[in-house]
């Protein structure tokens, strides 16, 4: 089951991914403004949540980190949003493999989790596929992607909020509780920026199609789905491992973003050049042998 659930994250999230780079490229002008849309397109869940599931909250500590981990979590996707806008979405999401390795650091320092030498070797694999996906090819030159930093910094970010959910959601009634209450935190974290004079007038700035509004639904169902998935799968699995699994995220984001791209114009079709290709395929197979590794 916590493999299952783990799996059905990454599926959700790589569909919502080329989705979100669209509207960050065709209609968001600033991430921030973006970032507040998805926040509080969380808000009516989160309330469904706790009115169904909320009975025998305790307003302490607990309750706090968990609403703070929902505020971080949401905060990440400033940088996640601003890299989608400047880099391939496929390489965006392979860099941000390198996700496991700073969550297991976060999960030893919060929540004593250790890996044992199997698990250790599947962690490295994947490690070394998510650095070789930060390299590309501009010209005759090989570098880093410049947005490299902004991954991490949203990887870290992620990472923390994960840990955070994992070692206090024990403290609540239920699960569903724990996670309306994360929602929670996300959603008004969307809901401050208007009272921000600055961002408030942005919101004026955009106007959406038809198909732009069915581009924020689907991109924000699929969002809370994968949300619901792994914050599930983190309470039946370690959180590091957890994280892991999200290494097939790439392959989901690749294919969807094809498959969407012959459907709506506003999706971009990914760059098919060789040396681009190869990176990323050598990339994915060393994040995919981590994981058939970890498996088996």
């Amino acid at each position: 089951m916590w493999l299952l659930f783990a799996i059905l994250a990454p599926f959700c999230w790589g569909f919502a991914n080329p989705i979100d780079a669209a509207l960050r490229r065709n209609w968001f002008k600033d991430d921030l403004v973006l970032m507040s849309v998805f926040a509080l397109t969380k808000l009516p869940v989160a309330v469904c949540f706790l009115v169904l599931f909320g009975q025998g909250i305790v307003f302490g500590w607990p309750f706090f980190w968990i609403f703070l981990s929902g505020i971080i979590w949401m905060l990440a996707f400033v940088f996640f949003y601003h890299s989608l806008q400047i880099e391939e979405v496929s390489r965006v999401v392979l860099i941000l493999q390198f996700q496991p390795v700073l969550i297991f650091l976060i999960a030893v320092a919060l929540i004593h989790e250790s890996l044992n030498f199997s698990q250790f070797m599947a962690f490295s694999l994947i490690f070394i596929g998510s650095i070789l996906a930060a390299f590309k090819k501009t010209k005759s030159r090989w570098h880093f992607s410049k947005v490299f930093l902004f991954i991490i910094l949203a990887g870290f970010m992620w990472s923390l909020a994960d840990v955070i959910f994992k070692k206090y959601v024990i403290y609540f009634p239920n699960f569903w509780a724990a996670f309306g209450v994360d929602l929670l935190g996300s959603s008004l974290l969307g809901g401050l920026l208007f009272f921000l004079p600055k961002y408030r007038s942005l919101y004026g700035g955009f106007k959406l199609s038809k198909i732009g509004w069915t581009l924020v639904f689907l991109s924000a169902v699929f969002g809370i789905l994968g949300s619901l998935f792994f914050a599930y799968a983190l309470t039946l699995g370690k959180a590091s491992l957890t994280t892991v699994v999200i290494g097939l995220q790439p392959l989901f984001a690749m294919f969807f973003g094809l498959m969407l791209s012959y459907f709506i114009k506003e999706i971009s079709r990914e760059s098919m050049n060789k040396s681009g290709l190869i990176v990323k395929f050598l990339s994915f197979v060393l994040i995919l042998a981590g994981l058939v590794y970890l498996y088996l």
